[in-house]
C-alpha cells in the first residue's frame, strides 16, 4: 500500500532530490520515497549512533587507565624484581650470600649442596646478625616485607586484570 504526500520543500532540495533521482535512474516520486526512508531511519538510528559514541567515549577512557595501571605495575614491578635480587645476608650454614628472594621467595639457600633454610635469619637478634656476618636488621626486614607486599598486589592485580602485565 502506499500513501501520497503533499509537501513544498526549497528550490534547494528539490534540486538535490531530482540530482539523486537522476543519478540513481530512478523517478522522482521513487528518489524522494527512498530519501525520506533513508532520512527517517536515520532519525531512528541517531539516539543508537549517539549511545555507541559515548560508550566508545567510555572504552577510550578505560584503555587509557588501563595503560597507566600497566605501566605502574610494570614500574613496580621491575623495582621489586631489583631489590629482591640483592644481597640480603649470608646463609647461616654456609655462609654464602643470599639474596631477598632467596630469603622471602624460596625460603632456602640457593647453592650447591647447601639449601638450608632461610628462616633462622628472619628472627636473629642483631648480635647474632653481627656475628655470623648476615640476617636483616628492623628496617631491612620491613623493607623486604613491603616489597613481599607489592609482588602480591601486582600478582593480584594481573589476574584481576586478564594478564595486563606483559601484554599476556
Amino acid at each position: 500500500m502506499s500513501q501520497t504526500i503533499y509537501a513544498r520543500v526549497p528550490d534547494a532540495v528539490k534540486e538535490a532530490a531530482d540530482a539523486y533521482a537522476s543519478a540513481q535512474g530512478m523517478t522522482l516520486a521513487s528518489a524522494v520515497a527512498d530519501l525520506l526512508d533513508r532520512g527517517l531511519q536515520a532519525a531512528a538510528d541517531a539516539r543508537s549512533v549517539s549511545e555507541l559514541e559515548r560508550r566508545a567515549a567510555e572504552l577510550a577512557s578505560e584503555v587509557g587507565t588501563l595503560r597507566q595501571r600497566d605501566l605502574t605495575i610494570s614500574s613496580a614491578y621491575q623495582a621489586l624484581a631489583q631489590r629482591t635480587s640483592q644481597p640480603v645476608g649470608a646463609c647461616p650454614q654456609c655462609g654464602k650470600e643470599v639474596s631477598g628472594y632467596d630469603l622471602l621467595v624460596t625460603g632456602r639457600c640457593p647453592h650447591d649442596r647447601c639449601g638450608t633454610s632461610l628462616t633462622p635469619l628472619l628472627a636473629r637478634s642483631d648480635e647474632a646478625r653481627a656475628e655470623s656476618k648476615g640476617g636483616l636488621d628492623d628496617g631491612e626486614f620491613k623493607m623486604l616485607l613491603g616489597a613481599l607486599g607489592l609482588a602480591l598486589g601486582i600478582a593480584y592485580l594481573s589476574q584481576h586484570a586478564g594478564g595486563a602485565i606483559g601484554g599476556g
